[in-house]
């Protein structure tokens, strides 16, 4: 079943709720692929695509923890970049390791993996920085 983006899920920035709303649509390519494991190139490129986006997503989320004086910044990108280790390792592994099968097999413990990746997040780590963007208009740094 899909993972669908809710209010609840907001950390009060339009910048970062829209690029969240991405990583959850992202996530949802990724679980399809996954369905079928035999297009290996389709799951590589989605999870590629995860990747990618969610690179792009923390540069501008730490752009505007800087831009707001997060005073747990450090610990923020440190997450970041073990999120972003943690889903290369996948992709490689997928990529050189696991065989249809096994991806078949462990389907639910890799998209369990995901959901945790994203949805943990952003439920508990970006959600702390949701009392400090309330100073600011939800279209900072954009107004």
């Amino acid at each position: 079943m899909a993972l669908i983006w809710r209010r609840g899920m907001s950390v009060g920035n339009e910048t970062i709720d829209h690029d969240h709303r991405y990583l959850v649509c992202y996530l949802n390519t990724v679980e399809l692929a996954l369905q079928k494991p035999e297009n290996e190139e389709v799951l590589l490129t989605s999870l590629s695509q995860l990747y990618n986006y969610a690179y792009e997503h923390f540069i501008r989320e730490e752009s505007i923890q800087k831009k707001i004086k997060y005073p747990n910044i450090k610990e923020h990108r440190k997450e970041h970049q073990q999120l972003l280790e943690e889903l290369l390792d996948l992709k490689n592994k997928i990529k050189n390791e696991y065989d249809n099968e096994h991806i078949s097999k462990n389907y639910d413990e890799i998209v369990k993996f995901l959901r945790h990746w994203l949805i943990d997040h952003v439920l508990n780590t970006d959600m702390a920085m949701k009392k400090y963007l309330e100073k600011y208009p939800k279209n900072f740094p954009n107004q």
